[in-house]
């Protein structure tokens, strides 16, 4: 939990702001220099102007506070031309900005600036928090009110931390009375943000409050609602969905507009006071999806949708559902497939440990292929469609591949006539030889995009508005949430034409693109390595562990991604590889090739698409997906196994849920064969299966665990033997080390 509530604000015509909100009444530095920390971290761009809103009570102490971090470089990393700016809010959640509160830089705020903002915040609480849960494919909501829809919004999702609840506490300011004594709320989940809005009132007003909440559990009791004095009195509804509750709310209680008060609305037709207009606001939802339709009418119904029902005044489902998802070879898309056989075989696909981080993330070598010569024909043509003639200047970002592709754009510039453009380097983006009439910003690689934001910073002075082109050869995350934010701050240019940005090859890879099983493997072999009871604890079974520490504390290359068979020889892909077009030799391909694929077509499977609707690998309260088990029985080459086992989840990868026993049961099927013909090519991934299930990566059911650790460990390879226990219990040998008996070599 933070003192401050953060968010992003944009408004037309101008880069994104940092916004930090607060309601304490003092100033708690260490809480906000992490957050402009991370996010000057995180990938997003580096915001136009930092914002901090705080209560009247407190304005005195931050501006102190502000004003000396400003002077202190290492306490607020931001740069000289970012605008600082105080705003305060008083009793009545009314902001504004002092004449001498603009701290650093320039940028206006007006009052309906601050509206915004306001709304922006609540957005971001409402999104990040996934407070509207979607039904899953097939599956529809019911209503208190026996109405049906697809969404639904819960406000209880979106009041989880002090600070969150702080910002609606300042958003519901405006609406409170001068004398109020009780608020009837629909639902209990609510009665911290009222407790806290009132709090915060009375504290601005140096009065102490004392409020009666009740609660009236929405349909069911509005019976309850017993008025006494609608001066003093107000009722506040969570959310809702058709408009009915707060006209039932007011024909029983005759009180004016102003005194039922809903938090959250979806309906078209809203009564009463609404203090969000969620159906306005959040966007990437189908139109029908918050509508709300009485059981004759519903069109999910008629099309043999599956009702999901809510129960008690905090409107929780009965019960979760939980689909299998099994992949299909449409799940390679022609895009990936056309990637793929360019980079295959070439060994372009590694995975490197983060440095600060628990994780490793997938990275690729582009110098055997986007930037080998047989390739220049995909770089020429994006040279063609996106440079412009008035391109006078190239800047590499600090690699150097992208220092290669760089030449390769001149080059291809040059080819077509044009004068060939002067290369910069970061240290030299201030300077130029030639007269600046355009820059193109070259990465080879395309991750958070940081690379580009910060060129962008380092070119804004020197080359001005100018046309700027920044082309990146791979873009690993094309399907992450934050490339549309930095789309659209890489392209902003004031009001001149919008800069250019363009891709060559375009993957879709899990972002922050942390793959934690290597890690996870790390820690367990460690563990086993100093658990190992003296039968175990043979120059061939350490050996073995040593080597495979050595492996995972340096970047992953070739064919260490995954586990050996048990004669020690690496995975190999076979022939016809269901999600590659063409014929490939399958003494070149190596095991980041195959992860790649996989790890590429599961995440894809996870974001929406509107092609596709609601995507197969999509999670909610209320939805959940594994993959399901036919998954490892269709591919059954261990080099694909094992890609499944560690690119997908572990969600993903749960089938300790009663509806997923069948699922369990069938794994733990494979694992046993596996053992029993662990020399074969049908067990090559065995050991893959029992570090997963160790390390819990893939877990399955109690029933299902207990065979798997009864097989009978004489049958197995020592370095088996010894990693079978743990697939059913941490700490295997801390009581039996002397009990064990001899098995085989």
């Amino acid at each position: 939990m933070s003192a401050f509530y953060h968010f992003h604000w944009a408004r037309e015509e101008h880069a994104d702001c940092l916004v930090l909100m607060t309601t304490l009444a003092g100033f708690v530095q260490q809480d906000f220099m992490e957050i402009v920390d991370r996010d000057l971290i995180s990938g997003n761009p580096y915001p136009e102007a930092l914002i901090v809103i705080v209560p009247a009570d407190a304005a005195s102490e931050m501006k102190n506070a502000l004003t000396t971090m400003i002077g202190t470089q290492a306490l607020l990393r931001l740069p000289d031309d970012t605008a600082i700016v105080l705003a305060t809010f008083d009793d009545r959640g009314q902001i504004a900005v002092g004449a001498s509160d603009t701290l650093q830089g320039n940028l206006k705020l007006e009052s309906e600036d601050f509206s915004s903002i306001v709304r922006a915040g609540t957005l971001h609480l409402v999104t990040s928090r996934e407070a509207v849960l979607e039904a899953p494919p097939g599956h529809h909501f019911v209503h208190p009110r026996r109405k049906h829809s697809r969404a639904f919004l819960r406000t209880a999702n979106a009041l989880i931390q002090g600070e969150e609840i702080g910002f609606l506490a300042l958003v519901l300011l405006p609406y409170l009375g001068e004398v109020d004594e009780k608020v009837w709320v629909d639902s209990s989940s609510i009665a911290a943000l009222v407790y806290a809005a009132y709090a915060l009132k009375g504290r601005l007003i140096n009065k102490i409050s004392c409020i009666q909440i009740q609660s009236f559990l929405s349909y069911e009791g509005v019976d309850r609602l017993q008025i006494q004095d609608p001066s003093k009195e107000l009722v506040l509804i969570s959310a809702s969905a058709s408009g009915s509750l707060p006209e039932i709310v007011a024909a029983k209680t005759r009180l004016p507009e102003s005194r039922i008060v809903t938090l959250f609305s979806t309906s078209k037709k809203p009564s009463g006071t609404v203090v969000f207009d969620a159906r306005e606001t959040i966007r990437g939802l189908e139109p029908l999806m918050l509508e709300t339709f009485e059981a004759t009418q519903c069109p999910w119904c008629r099309d043999g949708s599956r009702l999901i029902t809510f129960v008690g005044d905090q409107f929780l489902a009965d019960a979760a559902v939980v689909l299998p998802y099994t992949i299909v070879e449409a799940a390679a898309s022609p895009a990936l497939r056309a990637i793929m056989q360019k980079y295959r075989g070439n060994n372009a696909f590694g995975l490197r440990r983060h440095p600060e981080q628990a994780g490793h993330g997938l990275f690729v070598d582009l110098q055997h292929t986007l930037l080998a010569n047989g390739n220049r024909a995909a770089i020429s043509k994006m040279v063609q469609r996106n440079i412009p003639a008035s391109t006078s200047h190239i800047l590499p970002t600090e690699s150097q591949d992208s220092e290669r592709l760089a030449e390769i754009v001149a080059d291809e510039i040059s080819a077509l006539g044009l004068p060939r453009p002067e290369i910069l380097s970061s240290k030299s983006a201030g300077t130029a030889t030639r007269e600046r009439k355009g820059v193109v910003i070259v990465a080879a690689t395309l991750g958070s995009g940081q690379s580009f934001q910060d060129a962008s910073r380092d070119l804004r002075t020197p080359f001005r508005n100018l046309p700027r082109t920044y082309f990146a050869g791979v873009n690993k995350h094309s399907l992450a949430e934050y490339q549309g934010t930095l789309l659209k701050d890489l392209e902003h240019n004031n009001r001149e034409h919008k800069h250019i940005f363009c891709v060559v090859d375009a993957l879709t890879l899990p972002h922050e693109n942390q793959f934690s099983s290597w890690d996870k493997e790390l820690k367990f072999w460690r563990k086993v390595k100093a658990d190992l009871p003296k039968i175990y604890d043979t120059k061939k079974v350490t050996s073995v562990i040593e080597r495979r520490i050595r492996i995972l504390l340096r970047n992953l290359m070739e064919d260490d991604f995954f586990l050996t068979n048990t004669a020690g020889h690496p995975l190999k892909l076979r022939p016809s590889f269901a999600f590659w077009d063409g014929t490939y030799q399958t003494d070149v391909i190596k095991q980041g090739d195959v992860f790649a694929t996989i790890a590429s077509i599961l995440e894809s499977r996870r974001k929406p698409s509107k092609a596709k609707g609601s995507p197969e690998l999509a999670q909610s309260p209320f939805h959940l997906t594994v993959l399901s088990s036919e998954n490892f029985t269709r591919f059954n080459d261990g080099i694909i196994q094992a890609s499944l086992l560690r690119a997908a989840f572990p969600h993903e990868l749960n089938y300790a849920h009663t509806t997923t026993a069948n699922h369990s049961a069938k794994i733990g099927h494979l694992v046993l064969k596996m053992m029993e013909r662990h020399a074969e090519n049908q067990g090559e991934a065995v050991l893959e299966f029992l570090v997963a299930l160790a390390t819990r990566q893939m877990t399955l059911a109690t029933i299902d665990l207990e065979r798997i650790v009864s097989f009978p460990k004489n049958k197995l390879p020592k370095l088996l033997a010894a990693v079978l226990p743990y697939v059913f219990n941490d700490e295997p040998y801390a009581e039996t080390a002397d009990s064990e008996t001899e098995v085989p070599a």
